[in-house]
């Protein structure tokens, strides 16, 4: 019988994001991980803040008891010493260690305050993650890796300009609340580039597969798994996805270089072997 895994998680609509991300780092990194382990963790946190909140009606005082809680009391904090270590995209380490990026520190978020009935969700701004809670003109906007910290729109601007470099107006849409599914192929995105900074060609792999389920139609993931495979010495592999990149957009820009560089080198590598 085949394991329950990521690929069958993300099947599951509404994805339920913090399972979906603990299976994750499951199929990655940590394959002996207790997923429902890791989901009573989170419970806990919202049972133990639970007695501090107040009526349901006042979602905003909630949502900055639970940022007070999890940010200054728990400690969970942004990792900015050591901002691409892998460790920081899994949420078993986040949830363990109390140190992580936006992103997940945003996704912890938000599952505890669901837990709570506090209405918080995730928002991917350019360049960086925060959370939201509510849905009208008066949402409460925090940045978790900042300890929680309230933002006001002049803040959210000023964190897409350092992050991006972009200094135009701020754009209201980027307020929407983000995909499960998308926050999901961000952390992904995250977590290629650090394996493939520390040349972890097996991780980097097993990241741009979970990439190509969230992402069937992203051609661009057949080039990255046939130039990982170029890297790690495995020609016959480098050239079956280089060509299925090939076949898809023979036109992409990066086609040529492909067709008459590295295609060729694998040919006369695979000869020799």
């Amino acid at each position: 019988m085949k394991t329950w895994g990521f690929a069958n998680e993300i099947r599951q609509q509404p994805i339920h994001l913090a399972r979906a991300a603990l299976y994750l780092a499951r199929d990655i990194a940590y394959p002996e991980l207790d997923v429902d382990w890791y989901l009573e963790l989170l419970h806990g946190l919202a049972t133990a803040v639970l007695p501090r909140l107040i009526s349901p009606a006042f979602i905003h005082t909630n949502a900055i008891t639970l940022a007070q809680f999890l940010f200054e009391e728990r400690g969970y904090r942004g990792n900015a010493a050591a901002y691409g270590d892998p460790r920081n995209s899994f949420l078993n380490d986040v949830v363990e260690r109390g140190l992580g990026i936006p992103i997940t520190l945003s996704v912890l978020y938000a599952d505890v305050a669901q837990r709570l009935d506090i209405p918080a969700y995730g928002v991917g701004l350019p360049g960086h993650f925060i959370v939201a809670v509510g849905h009208d003109e008066t949402k409460l906007l925090l940045d978790p890796f900042h300890n929680g910290r309230q933002l006001t729109l002049p803040d959210c601007a000023r964190l897409v300009q350092y992050a991006t470099g972009y200094d135009g107006p701020f754009q209201q849409e980027w307020l929407a609340p983000t995909p499960a599914s998308d926050i999901l192929v961000r952390m992904l995105n995250n977590l290629r580039i650090a394996y493939l900074k520390q040349e972890s060609w097996a991780k980097a792999t097993a990241v741009i597969q979970n990439l190509i389920l969230l992402q069937p139609d992203t051609p661009e993931h057949l080039r990255d798994l046939g130039l990982i495979h170029y890297e790690n010495n495995a020609p016959h592999l480098a050239a079956h996805y280089l060509d299925a990149y090939l076949q898809r957009v023979p036109d992409a820009a990066d086609a040529d270089a492909i067709r008459h560089g590295v295609r060729p080198a694998l040919d006369r590598w695979a000869r020799g072997n």
